[in-house]
């Protein structure tokens, strides 16, 4: 299986009420490499993709000093999630 960029549409259909609210809080805790700390003014969303085993994957920029972020959201380990991310691969492929 591939990485597949995911507009918000898409990443809508995908997360639950418990799964978005995990994404939320996950998006308060990324760690910038050029600012060497916590993203601290929040990121500005780029891209979302679903991977190979199916987390979330964002790509973004950093509020404070606009250099590149990432951040893994790890809901493959979920049933339900893993499901429905299956059958939107089977749907987009």
């Amino acid at each position: 299986m591939k990485d597949i960029k995911i507009n918000d549409f898409q990443l809508n259909i995908l997360l639950n009420k418990d799964n978005k609210a995990d994404y939320d809080l996950m998006l308060n805790n990324v760690y910038c490499p050029t600012c060497k700390t916590m993203c601290e003014e929040g990121i500005k969303i780029e891209e979302n993709y679903l991977t190979s085993i199916n987390d979330i994957m964002v790509k973004g920029t950093c509020n404070k000093c606009k250099g590149t972020v990432v951040r893994i959201i790890e809901f493959g380990e979920d049933k339900d999630f893993n499901k429905r991310a299956k059958e939107f691969r089977k749907a987009v492929s």
